[in-house]
């Protein structure tokens, strides 16, 4: 229900953001309402600047564009008015929201009682606890290959990945490095992350593709986006995508942007 209300309130923030270019709009419209109609397949145009005048005068086609305003600010005067009327109804419902909703009654037990009760939901720091601690086998490491880590102590295959990580950790945002899955027509992959959603409870993977201006690198990393998506995980849904090559680096900004969007 949190969630319910959060939505709403993004709502009532992008309606006000309307309403004001609206209203402002129909103030610097030009006088009067336009009249419309057809006759012998031709589109006629009249100005009406009095109320009791239920014809209005004829416009020239030179007219075109007062037509245009005129006929904008009567759609915009609508959509002001409806507005209004939603804002009206979030604002009636945001007053009688309760302060508790049903999902936080058991963290307001004692936890004596907690223990002995099934809850609708199962709380955020024990849905996270469960999640953070699935055992996983992930993917071979070349005892050769250059070593990175992680804040946490994890090795990880890249600089990037390391900024990655640390920025993750830094934002609370639950990962797994290297956890794998499966995906027809690919087999077995090890995403470099697999993040988590703490409020949405909602999986996403993350995909750091480091070298793009090596083309082998680049026709794989391609591969294997168009195998992302025939199994129905699609950037901006459930995949994130970073990229980089040698003369543009990972984007640390960028990152945080990312993060803010979909993780948070």
């Amino acid at each position: 229900m949190e969630q319910v209300k959060k939505i709403l309130e993004a709502r009532e923030n992008y309606l006000l953001q309307i309403k004001r270019e609206k209203e402002k709009a129909v103030g610097e419209a030009p006088d009067g309402t336009i009249r419309i109609c057809s006759r012998e397949g031709r589109t006629q145009y009249y100005l009406r600047k009095n109320p009791k005048d239920s014809n209005g005068v004829y416009l020239q086609k030179d007219k075109l564009k007062l037509v245009q305003q005129l006929v904008q600010k009567e759609y915009d005067k609508k959509v002001i008015y409806t507005i209004e009327q939603e804002l009206n109804a979030i604002k009636k419902y945001l007053l009688k929201y309760p302060h508790v909703n049903a999902e936080q009654i058991y963290m307001m037990l004692h936890k004596e009682r907690q223990k002995l009760i099934v809850p609708i939901r199962e709380s955020e720091e024990d849905f996270i606890a469960r999640w953070e601690a699935v055992e996983f086998q992930g993917k071979y490491m070349d005892e050769e290959a250059p070593e990175f880590y992680t804040q946490k102590g994890e090795r990880v295959r890249s600089k990037s990945e390391v900024i990655i990580a640390d920025i993750l950790n830094k934002e609370k945002i639950p990962y797994r490095y290297e956890c794998p899955i499966n995906l027809t027509g690919l087999g077995k992959i090890y995403p470099d992350f697999t993040v988590l959603n703490r409020r949405l409870r909602k999986e996403w993977y993350w995909e750091h593709l480091g070298m793009m201006d090596d083309p082998a690198y680049a026709e794989r990393a391609v591969q294997k986006i168009i195998s992302y998506e025939q199994n129905g995980i699609f950037p901006g849904e459930s995949l994130i995508l970073t990229y980089e090559t040698r003369k543009v680096p990972l984007n640390q900004k960028l990152i945080q942007l990312l993060i803010q969007k979909y993780l948070v």
